[in-house]
């Protein structure tokens, strides 16, 4: 399945956790993370930091926003587009999982 093949599948009620097989490490400030399956290798900014903190429980893309908005001075719109973009590359590189809606 293609990345935006992948987009087209979110929804409202979409949700999303950490891939069971991601190994994570925070590394000065920074999260890192090794996919076992695929072997990659990743470290997160800020952001993407957050957002992985975020994803210790099942979260929607809605529940993401809203919390980095309540933390960072962002704009909702441009939170969902870059949320979602880096929910879409997370996936496609299988440390995080698409859940069927509850």
């Amino acid at each position: 399945m293609s990345s935006d093949s992948l987009a087209l599948i979110f929804s409202d009620f979409t949700r999303f956790k950490r891939h069971p097989q991601a190994v994570f490490s925070e590394l000065d400030g920074e999260i890192t993370l090794f996919q076992s399956r695929t072997c990659d290798y990743l470290v997160l900014n800020e952001s993407g930091s957050a957002i992985w903190e975020l994803l210790s429980s099942e979260r929607t893309l809605n529940e993401l926003c809203q919390s980095l908005c309540k933390e960072y001075l962002i704009e909702p719109d441009i939170c969902r587009q870059d949320v979602r973009d880096w929910l879409v590359e997370a996936c496609h590189r299988h440390v995080v999982l698409v859940l069927d809606p509850v």
